[in-house]
């Protein structure tokens, strides 16, 4: 099923400091009857906007000017990110600007931030250019799509850290929240170093996403909030003064 067409409420936003560079996509996606939010950034003010808790799509651009010219800062980009994206929300982003490749520097810092998207794909502004502001944009989603789509398959769920040793790392993982089913696995300790704190106990967050010939795993952390799944259930409380334990 292709993304594009499975868009539906506020469900896109689109971050630029040049409105009518935007204006064909964002024309192209209300024409479909896709809700898009067309943000616009200035470089000397973070923009406010509440968190949307629908969306599916970022298209961000990376260079935004600064009065003397255009100028690129990942953290800001990550910041824009962070501005309208939940924690743990899954979603898609589409960097739409003149240097993709600065983007694996602004996904970095997503990872950090735990706001990182399930895939995202770079696309250069000038390969879709048709007049001086006008955008091929029904090529553009056909391209996103097409790479969007592979046969992939993303899942997420939580783990406690309940070992480590210098090699790996075993983790009690809560593999289907609702039956309560949990799995204890074995990861290797290297992606974990300087990055995930390893503290026995710790909550974390996995994210695994398979494709045809891999599986890759993520891991972030994750806040103390979640420790309650995680507490393990008093089969007794409630019958201390009953026969089973007065009776000798």
């Amino acid at each position: 099923m292709e993304l594009i067409k499975e868009l539906s409420g506020t469900d896109v936003v689109i971050f630029d400091d040049t409105e009518r560079e935007v204006e064909t996509l964002h024309q192209t996606l209300l024409d479909k009857g896709i809700k898009a939010e067309f943000i616009k950034v200035d470089l000397a003010e973070m923009p406010e906007h509440d968190l949307i808790n629908s969306i599916k799509l970022i298209f961000l651009d990376l260079n935004y000017h600064n009065g003397f010219g255009s100028d690129f800062d990942p953290y800001f980009c990550a910041n824009l990110v962070a501005k309208v994206v939940p924690k743990d929300k899954q979603y898609f982003l589409v960097v739409w600007s003149k240097d993709i490749d600065k983007t694996e520097s602004v996904i970095e810092i997503l990872k950090d931030y735990n706001i990182a998207p399930v895939k995202y794909v770079s696309k250069l502004k000038e390969q879709y250019r048709i007049a001086h502001t006008t955008y091929d944009i029904e090529t553009l989603l056909n391209d996103i799509d097409n790479e969007f789509q592979q046969n992939i398959q993303i899942d997420e769920f939580y783990g406690e850290i309940i070992e480590t040793d210098k090699n790996s790392v075993l983790i009690n993982c809560l593999l289907d929240k609702e039956k309560g089913y949990y799995q204890i696995r074995k990861f290797d300790l290297i992606p974990f170093i300087d990055y995930i704190d390893l503290e026995v106990g710790s909550i974390i967050l996995i994210r695994s996403t398979t494709r045809p010939g891999s599986r890759l795993f993520e891991f972030f952390n994750e806040s103390d909030d979640k420790k309650e799944l995680f507490e393990k259930p008093d089969y007794f409380e409630g019958l201390e003064n009953t026969k089973f334990f007065t009776e000798k």
